[in-house]
């Protein structure tokens, strides 16, 4: 406990000491250069103090006590070296980005224009626009885009670049009105999102199925989509929007969601129904809210910064013990 708390006392920016006590060498190294500089030196007789006055004083007598400092600069280094100085690393985080497909329905329903007070304002624009807003925040994650009618398209495969996928979206319309292309494959669609996140390595894997009708093609059934999407391990969130189906009447007769509700239970998702833009726009809120990667804290690890002080201190020492032999040899 006190060794630890020594060592997290001891911190030079980011270098942190594991081993502080080696640094009590350095107030024995400087008592000992000061007990070697202050002690009587032994003397030679002489005839008289005098017969060497004018002598000139030569170099080495002005720098003798280099290679003592040069032995308290080594042994100083020498103890850093031995205190252990490590730095704190930041060890990259493992990828947590999040694949996510957005499925939304182009058949020839989209048209209906009951999303605001606005009469011109249609589902397609609302859940284009939606759609291009949620992919928008979804900063750190890949996102994809299948629309579907009669078929299933891929429109834009997995991506981090928002811009591209916005210019994808921005394209996106409704098929011909009672075209070969209308109609509502849930279960292609399904399939199809499947598909695209099968190649795919990221921790959690969503599709977005966005779609205001019921099931009219049964290529593949809403069931047989749901398996394939289970058997994955790709969770669906599901939206069924608008009011209703406009009637001869002037009345709007409800839509049947039940697929909706099933694959989005069986998948571990969310079945949502808005009814307006403005509910459209909160479900997205909801699916960003709820499909957040988990942040992991900041890892660390510590790496060794011993080389240089020990570099250093042998260098000065081996400098001194040679410039003490080689050039200022002393007599006592």
């Amino acid at each position: 406990m006190i060794a630890a708390a020594a060592a997290a006392a001891v911190e030079w920016g980011s270098l942190t000491l594991l081993d502080p006590w080696f640094l009590l060498v350095a107030p024995l190294a400087v008592a000992a250069l000061l007990f070697r500089l202050l002690r009587p030196r032994a003397a030679l007789p002489t005839a008289a103090v005098s017969l060497f006055d004018g002598v000139p004083v030569t170099w080495r007598q002005r720098f003798a006590a280099l290679p003592l400092f040069g032995k308290l600069l080594a042994a100083l280094a020498l103890a850093v070296a031995l205190a252990r100085p490590v730095e704190r690393e930041v060890m990259p985080l493992r990828d947590q980005g999040i694949d996510i497909v957005l499925a939304v329905d182009t058949s020839s329903s989209m048209l209906i224009p009951d999303m605001r007070d606005d009469e011109r304002y249609r589902r397609m624009d609302a859940a284009r626009e939606r759609a291009m807003a949620f992919a928008k925040a979804r900063t750190t994650d890949r996102v994809a885009l299948v629309t579907f009618a009669r078929y299933a398209e891929l429109r834009c495969p997995p991506t981090l670049d928002e811009a591209a996928l916005g210019s994808f979206l921005a394209t996106v319309d409704t098929v011909p009105r009672e075209s070969e292309l209308d109609g509502t494959a849930i279960g292609t669609a399904l399939a199809k999102a499947v598909q695209v996140l099968q190649k795919s390595d990221a921790k959690s894997r969503v599709v977005v199925l966005l779609t205001d009708g019921e099931t009219t093609v049964d290529d593949i059934t809403p069931s047989e989509g749901t398996k394939l999407a289970k058997d994955a391990g790709v969770r669906v969130h599901t939206i069924g929007l608008g009011k209703g189906t406009p009637t001869p009447f002037g009345r709007m007769q409800p839509l049947d969601f039940s697929d909706l509700r099933t694959i989005a239970k069986d998948t571990g998702g969310e079945f949502f129904q808005p009814k307006s833009d403005d509910e459209l726009a909160a479900v997205y809120a909801r699916i960003d809210a709820l499909e957040k990667a988990t942040i992991e804290d900041p890892r660390y690890r510590a790496v060794d910064r011993f080389q240089w002080p020990l570099g250093i201190g042998l260098a000065l020492l081996l400098v001194s013990l040679l410039a003490e032999v080689l050039l200022f040899r002393r007599v006592p």
